[in-house]
């Protein structure tokens, strides 16, 4: 037999939440082998705990296997929402998580000081009709651009990705990109900061009218709203829903 030569890996996984496993609020990945510069994934909801911090998600199967090429050392994912969810993300009663929006700001965003260190929207286009998903997305936004200015945020691609999907979600790419080559390309905030806060504003404007005006009007002012663009198509909701 031919000498074998022999190789370790050691991945670390750190978590910040709550030790009832109903609130996550961070969630990392480092690999001591690779060279490379740290992400920050921006996601919608969390499914890892205290608990079954040692089983892997769909999501985090899919970065680990493309870290290397993402030039990525380590990441570190967030959520619009802090609260653990095994299933799909039900918005009713949904609120605003304003102490996780806090968490995102002060200790992920201001502590932010090398540009090698990359923030990254993924969190997809699953209800980007909901009024209180698309008000987390404003504030994340908003957030940013108030500690770093015009500095760059950015989104996962591969090449044959329809330019108008911005923002996907891992598991997408997953879905339709196990294969390719993935990269990291800037994320259009402005644009979608200003198509979100469009959104978010004409809603407001909407509830404040007077509850006297005919409730068919008033739905079909809200279809309006949910029609008007945000950046995102219906093709990867579906394939992420399958």
């Amino acid at each position: 037999m031919k000498k074998l030569a022999e190789k370790e890996i050691l991945l670390k996984t750190s978590i910040k939440a709550l030790p009832d496993g109903t609130r996550t609020y961070f969630l990392g990945k480092s690999l001591e082998s690779l060279e490379g510069g740290k992400g920050i994934f921006v996601l919608l909801y969390p499914t890892r705990t205290m608990e079954n911090l040692h089983v892997e998600d769909s999501t985090n199967v899919h970065l680990l296997n493309h870290m290397k090429e993402l030039g990525l050392k380590e990441y570190g994912i967030v959520n619009l929402f802090s609260t653990v969810t095994q299933s799909r993300l039900s918005t009713r009663g949904l609120a605003l998580d304003t102490e996780n929006l806090n968490y995102i700001k002060e200790s992920i965003f201001r502590e932010i000081k090398s540009p090698a260190d990359k923030v990254i929207i993924a969190w997809g286009n699953s209800h980007q009709t909901s009024q209180v998903v698309n008000r987390a997305k404003l504030e994340v936004l908003k957030m940013w651009e108030e500690i770093h200015g015009g500095g760059m945020l950015y989104q996962l691609t591969a090449d044959g990705l329809d330019k108008e999907n911005v923002g996907v979600h891992p598991l997408y790419m997953g879905i339709r990109y196990a294969n390719a080559l993935w990269k990291l390309e800037p994320y259009p905030a402005e644009k979608i900061r200003a198509e979100l806060k469009a959104m978010v504003d004409a809603a407001k404007k909407i509830q404040r009218e007077d509850v006297k005006e005919p409730s068919a009007e008033k739905s079909e002012k809200m279809e309006k709203i949910k029609k008007m663009p945000t950046g995102r198509t219906a093709s990867e909701k579906q394939a992420a829903e399958k």
